[in-house]
């Protein structure tokens, strides 16, 4: 996923910057919002291969 990609669907993913993160993908943008990789969420792969948590 580029960091402007409208293709992806919102969600969270894992960080752009390699941070051992997640961050907030809202469709258009990536935002500010950040959390914690947590065992609980589930990872899927988007059509262009970066992994999104779905909760």
């Amino acid at each position: 996923m580029s960091l402007n990609d409208t293709s992806v669907p919102a969600g969270w993913y894992r960080d752009p910057l390699g941070l051992p993160q997640l961050r907030w993908w809202n469709g258009t943008n990536w935002t500010n919002k950040v959390e914690e990789p947590r065992p609980e969420l589930q990872i899927a792969e988007s059509m262009d291969r970066a992994t999104a948590v779905t909760r």
